[in-house]
């Protein structure tokens, strides 16, 4: 019995220690299993996008529209590395905790940083590979009437590959040479200085002359190493625009091409700016009313399609116009390509130079060729498989901008044809896809300072009708233009602008006599005539003085608005012109040609009896003579006494330096019928 009772007893330790390390296993995995849950959860979409980061909600309906909405953020925001390594990386964000914990972060928050491409994107996308040419048709439709359906077809040499094996070309070029770059802002949308290393070993710098950096700011820049996303920014969250979505929605049919005008109503509609999304919705009506305006039959048959119209347009808003006021799907710039954004002409833009001059090729056919448009019913073009040998001439770094002067049909014909410009698609010269288009900043002329203002007339001429072929001719006015007969002197910017040649107005020329009024509508030569150049400027060798004239000055009274009816100008007279002095002619004072008169009243003024003494403007004033001194006898103050057998002076009493009521200082020597001339008596 002992025996059994000290087995038990040492049995109980035994099961113990089992169920607690049975307990501690269970409740291990169990917590295991919840960290899992919760690393899992911390990695998804939804914890990304929503409970940790709260990002723009545009950002989210944009990732699942794009080709990798099927994986996940910290995929590409963290990298494809291993668990421990995503730990640590997550361990690092604990120092936004307390902003997270106090809601201290702004919102809708924008992504900063990325990780390095050969941790992320290279972990999918193999950088060796090496991609064929593929054919690329671009579907639009223009803003007229008809939404002309326009296809443009292209090459798109993505290339690649590993430039040992005579690969690394194309667009992935510039994956298999290092390419280093300083940005001038957070996006990379400014790109002020460029370094690459070429397959030999050259370094190349290049700067942007219309924005280069100090030495010492270039010193203190981030130099960064091009990869994959400087070109790829929005891969993962694409956003289209309004063109490009109007566009799609007309080639799968969801957008009725029978409406007419409906491209054009409905690119007003989504480019305009909106305060909200309410404001938005609520102009959404003025397609129908639209309609009913401008096809009052169109708006009656089809308005189950003008219905669609406006749902689609209504869906179409939810993705350009954003819950964040003042943040438009603009503010989300893709730099895939090169149309809406500088994309690839941040560095392809003309104006980026090495030191010997030589540019940062701006070549159409480098990543693709030419473009060339179809319009509805027109067969496809054909398409070269290979690509055609060019001239040398072709390949120079400057060849984009030269080609605007070289331009001959001597040099161009034989392979391009006919030379003529446009945008019409008539001729290889007339590509729409080039010569009708704005390219954002892309500057041809950087590298080329035109000598000569183009404006006016120069604008409109084509470069090769003054270069003829040459980068840097003299430029002479009269290689392109023949002077007129008569003609004065041999300069001709002293008059002529670029705003015409013919009817050109003087330029820097300073005309001795000012050309305004009469002067500025008569032609050169009425006073330059036997192409004199040097004249004596006096007006009597144009005008006859007339009878009777006064001063031989002509500039004392005329002014060039005419030289009949002009008059000296007011401000300039002895005696103020106004009033009735302005009124009367100058012979009526300037007699027998006198000029220098001697200014006195009397001389047209004779006074009345019983005058007050003293000078004339302290009574009278130019609005008339005799009438004028009236409103000081309004003023004058009234005798308060009879004056009948006072035969004494009024003076006697009201001495102007005595006390009682006395008179002005200028009345000295008034009689009384000088006094009663303004004051009146007491009856």
């Amino acid at each position: 019995m002992t025996e059994d009772k000290e087995t038990n007893t040492r049995r109980i330790p035994t099961r113990q220690i089992l169920f607690i390390g049975f307990s501690f296993v269970v409740g291990f995995i169990i917590l295991g299993v919840i960290a899992i849950q919760v690393w899992e959860y911390s990695n998804s979409v939804p914890f990304c996008a929503n409970f940790c980061h709260d990002v723009h909600p545009e950002e989210i309906a944009a990732f699942e529209d794009s080709y990798h909405g099927s994986i996940k953020c910290v995929e590409c925001h963290m990298g494809r590395v291993g668990t421990l390594q995503n730990i640590i990386l997550k361990a690092s964000h604990f120092r936004h905790l307390p902003e997270v914990i106090f809601d201290q972060y702004e919102r809708p928050l924008e992504s900063e940083t990325m990780r390095p491409a050969n941790e992320s994107c290279e972990l999918c996308h193999y950088p060796p590979a090496f991609h064929g040419d593929t054919v690329r048709e671009l579907v639009g439709y223009r803003t007229d009437e008809e939404n002309t359906l326009e296809r443009v077809y292209l090459i798109l040499r993505t290339a690649g590959g590993v430039r040992t094996l005579g690969l690394g070309l194309g667009i992935h070029w510039h994956i298999a040479n290092p390419v280093e770059y300083v940005s001038a802002d957070e996006r990379s949308g400014s790109i002020p200085w460029i370094r690459t290393t070429l397959p030999d070993g050259r370094t190349v710098e290049y700067v942007d002359i219309t924005n280069p950096l100090g030495e010492e700011e270039l010193a203190a820049s981030e130099v960064q190493l091009m990869d994959c996303v400087d070109c790829h920014n929005r891969v993962g969250h694409p956003f289209s625009s309004p063109e490009q979505l109007i566009d799609d929605a007309l080639a799968t049919g969801e957008l009725s091409n029978n409406l007419p005008a409906i491209k054009r109503y409905m690119d007003d509609l989504l480019t305009a700016n909106y305060a909200d999304r309410e404001q938005a919705y609520q102009s959404v009506e003025q397609i129908q009313v639209q309609y009913e305006a401008e096809y009052p039959q169109v708006a009656q048959e089809r308005r189950p399609e003008i219905e669609q119209a406006m749902e689609l347009a209504r869906g179409l808003i939810d993705r350009l116009v954003f819950d964040v006021p003042g943040v438009t799907w603009q503010d989300f710039p893709n730099q895939s390509g090169h149309k809406d954004f500088a994309g690839c002409f941040r560095c392809h833009d003309g104006k980026h130079l090495s030191e010997d001059g030589s540019s940062i090729r701006l070549h159409c056919n480098i990543c693709h060729s030419i473009p060339i448009t179809a319009l509805a019913g027109e067969r496809p073009p054909d398409m070269p498989v290979r690509t055609v040998p060019e001239p040398a001439s072709h390949l120079e770094t400057n060849f984009m901008a030269d080609h605007r002067f070289q331009a001959t049909e001597e040099a161009c014909s034989e392979c391009h044809g006919e030379i003529e410009f446009g945008a019409d698609d008539s001729s290889f010269c007339a590509n729409s896809s080039c010569h009708g288009q704005s390219w954002p900043e892309v500057e041809l002329d950087a590298a080329f300072p035109h000598p000569v203002p183009l404006e006016g007339q120069h604008a409109e001429v084509w470069c090769h009708d003054c270069h003829e072929g040459v980068r840097q001719p003299e430029f002479e006015c009269s290689n392109c233009h023949e002077a007129p007969q008569p003609h004065f002197g041999e300069n001709c910017e002293g008059c002529h602008t670029p705003m015409g040649w013919d009817q050109a107005e003087l330029g820097a020329f300073v005309h001795p006599i000012a050309l305004e009024g009469a002067h500025a509508e008569i032609s050169c030569t009425a006073c330059h005539a036997e192409q004199v150049v040097g004249l004596q400027y006096t007006c009597g060798n144009c005008h006859e003085a007339p009878v009777p004239h006064f001063g031989p000055s002509c500039e004392d009274c005329h002014v060039p608005t005419t030289f009949s009816d002009a008059t000296l100008p007011p401000e300039l007279h002895p005696v103020p012109l106004e009033g009735a002095h302005l009124q009367v002619s100058c012979e009526s004072c300037h007699q027998d040609d006198e000029a220098d008169l001697e200014f006195v009243c009397s001389n047209c003024h004779e006074a009345p009896p019983n005058h007050v003494p003293g000078g004339c403007n302290v009574c009278h004033t130019p609005e008339g003579f005799v009438e004028s001194a009236a409103f000081l006898v309004r003023l004058s103050p009234q005798v308060p006494h009879n004056v009948d057998g006072r035969e004494a002076f009024c003076l006697d009493c009201h001495d102007p330096a005595g006390n009682i009521e006395p008179a002005p200082r200028n009345h000295v020597n008034y009689i009384v019928e000088q006094c009663l001339l303004c004051h009146k008596p007491a009856q």
